[in-house]
Formats: C-alpha cells, sequence, structure tokens
C-alpha cells in the first residue's frame, strides 16, 4: 500500500520534474556554448589580447572615416555589413578572406582598426641602448638627409624583428619626433618588441602580396621570418634549414588598407623587409592614392643572391615616379649582411642621383665583406 502511494506521488509530480530537467539541462548548455566562445575569442584575439567588445585601439587618435558615406571606400550593401557585425573577429576575418575583399572595403578598414592595430606606449622606452643615434644599418640617417631633417614625420617598418638593433625607424622617432607604425608579424618577435615601449603604433600582421586580405603561414626563423605562399617560399626554408622553425597562420593586409584603417593618405618614409616578397608587396600599393616619399627595399643578401629581385624591385619603382638614390650595406663592424635599396620620389631629388654603395655619416661601412 505504502509502495503504491509513492508510486502514485512520483506519477503526479513527473512532469513537473520532467520540465525541471529540461530546464536545467538548457542552462548548462548555454553556459558551456558561452564559455566555448570566450575561449574561442580570447585565443583568436590572443595576438593582441584585445576583448571582441573593445578595441586597444584609441580610435580617439584618428579621424573618423564615415564608412559608407566616404567616397574613397567601396559601397557595401546593408545584408553583408549586417553578416559581417554578428560574427566574431574569427568570423569576420575568414569572411573577408574567403570573399577576397577589395582592400578599400570598410569592412576590411574596420576589421583593422578595431582588432589588430595597437596604439603607442604611454610607459618610458625599455631599450637596451639608450644612447645610440641611428639604430639602422644606415639607411635611416642617409634618408635623414634627403629629407632635409624633418621632424614630426610619419614611417612605415614593415619586418620590424625586435624593434630596436637594425630597427630603421627608430631613429625617427627619438630623433625626430616622428609617429609611425611597426609592422611584424612573427609572434615571437611581437612579443619582444612589445617590450621595448616604442612610441609607435604595432600591428602583428604581415603585408599582403595582393590587394586583398589572406591568411597564410608563416615560418619564424627570428629575423628572417617568411611567409610561406609560393613553391619558391618553400625551396628558400629548405635552402636554409628552417623546416624545423615553427610555423603560425597570420592575417595579412594590403599596406593601403592599413593605412585607410589609419586615415593616413601619405608616408614620409616607408621601410620594406620581407624576405623576398618586396616587389609583389610593392606591386599592391595604388601610389596615385598612397604617398610615398622615401623608401627602402632590402633586396640582397649576404650570398649575393636576390639581384634578380632587386633589379625587379628598381625597374617597377622607377615606373612609378622613384628614383633610386643609394645602396645602404652590407658592413662586417655594423653586423649587416644584406643591402638595401634606397628611393626618393622624383620631385623631391634636386640633382640627379647614382644607385650605387653609399656611407652613412653614423655608420662605418665596409666596402668588401
Amino acid at each position: 500500500m505504502e509502495l503504491q502511494n509513492i508510486y502514485k506521488w512520483f506519477s503526479s509530480k513527473l512532469p513537473r520534474i520532467f520540465i525541471m530537467l529540461i530546464v536545467v539541462g538548457l542552462g548548462i548548455c548555454s553556459v558551456y556554448i558561452f564559455v566555448i566562445y570566450r575561449v574561442e575569442s580570447a585565443i583568436t584575439l590572443n595576438l593582441l589580447g584585445k576583448s571582441d567588445k573593445e578595441s586597444k585601439f584609441n580610435l580617439s587618435l584618428v579621424p573618423s572615416l564615415g564608412f559608407q558615406s566616404n567616397s574613397s571606400l567601396d559601397y557595401v550593401p546593408d545584408a553583408k555589413w549586417n553578416e559581417y557585425m554578428g560574427l566574431n573577429v574569427t568570423g569576420k576575418l575568414n569572411l573577408l578572406v574567403r570573399e577576397k575583399a577589395s582592400m578599400k572595403d570598410p569592412r576590411l578598414i574596420d576589421l583593422i582598426r578595431k582588432y589588430y592595430i595597437e596604439p603607442p606606449a604611454e610607459k618610458p622606452y625599455a631599450l637596451k641602448n639608450s644612447i645610440t643615434l641611428d639604430y639602422s644599418c644606415g639607411q635611416s640617417s642617409y634618408i635623414d638627409r634627403f629629407l632635409n631633417s624633418k621632424d614630426n614625420g610619419f614611417f612605415v617598418e614593415a619586418g620590424t624583428w625586435l624593434g630596436e638593433y637594425a630597427s630603421k625607424s627608430l631613429f625617427f622617432e627619438k630623433s625626430r619626433g616622428w609617429s609611425g607604425l611597426l609592422i611584424e608579424p612573427n609572434p615571437e618577435n611581437f612579443l619582444q618588441l612589445k617590450k621595448l615601449n616604442r612610441k609607435a603604433f604595432h600591428i602583428r600582421a604581415c603585408l599582403s602580396t595582393h590587394p586583398f586580405p589572406v591568411l597564410l603561414k608563416l615560418n619564424s626563423a627570428s629575423d628572417m621570418s617568411r611567409i610561406i605562399e609560393r613553391r619558391e617560399d618553400e625551396e628558400w626554408v629548405q635552402e636554409h634549414n628552417f623546416e624545423n622553425k615553427p610555423y603560425y597562420e597570420v592575417p595579412c593586409f594590403p599596406l593601403y588598407s592599413i593605412m585607410l584603417a589609419m586615415n593616413r593618405s601619405s608616408i614620409d618614409y616607408f621601410g620594406l623587409d620581407v624576405e623576398g616578397n618586396e616587389l609583389l608587396v610593392l606591386q599592391t600599393i595604388p601610389f596615385n592614392d598612397l604617398d610615398i616619399k622615401s623608401l627602402s627595399a632590402e633586396c640582397l643578401n649576404r650570398n649575393d643572391s636576390g639581384r634578380e629581385n632587386a633589379v625587379a624591385v628598381r625597374t617597377y619603382l622607377e615606373s612609378r615616379g622613384f628614383i633610386c638614390n643609394g645602396v645602404i650595406g652590407p658592413s662586417r663592424t655594423h653586423g649587416c649582411f644584406a643591402e638595401d635599396l634606397v628611393f626618393l620620389k622624383k620631385d623631391l631629388a634636386s640633382k640627379e642621383l647614382k644607385c650605387e654603395l653609399v656611407k652613412s655619416p653614423f655608420s662605418f661601412w665596409d666596402n668588401k665583406m
């Protein structure tokens, strides 16, 4: 009789218990999904330490672009904007990569600006050598002469490495009060770069060799990190015995897209060192829209390879209104084993210049290795 009463009581309560179990189950699933989403977002944004909702980039530092109303940008239908806005950062990037979004796509500019650009450090410099004047292999002081020791300019250094030794931009930042952007895709190098408290914007990405964003593998060979995209890149890794170096997947953005994200239309000095992809990167730049006054491009290494690349880079830039006005390096004394071609816009050159090995007033070059 007692068992029968218990059975009746349990039967009357069963629907309520069943509903409670469903509610508890749904609650547990919701918490699980939320935690997984946050972990995914944290992993995705770990490279810059940014939340999905808030950017570390102080937007007040850059005037609003007015994306949809800006005539220099592409028009994006509301449906595509809504799709983009409904995704997390990983989803946003993957969407734009799949679409091969134009370098002037306002969604791409929004992505770079909010989630990939780091602001300048507010803390004092933490340099290993604070008294050096020119940290570069001569590029900075040489170009400084042709820019008439200009103050308060703007630089972009692609392939920043560790940000101090052999830096092509630190001279302008410290001695001339310039602002600028440091581009370094290698996560190991980027962490070291951040510790220096440079007074320039940072971005942990590579420059795309296409007029659209891509996701590519990076062989992290310290100062010779290289994007792996073509067969010759794989051959380069094998030639240098870098197969055992870690590989990372990194986002690559067109330079012009990054400049649009920073609302910049001019660069006083562009230092380009992307281990063999210099020409391909340069070919993505709309020089009519982005005014670059001077630049240096690393083209030759210690093994005397890359001369075809150097000739191609020079030919292309001269067709775009530049004059090759010098070759910097190499120098055993300064520990530099590569040569940079230095270019100046024709309208800034006061006389005909020769594209030959030059010496910097602040570095001591050996004529022979």
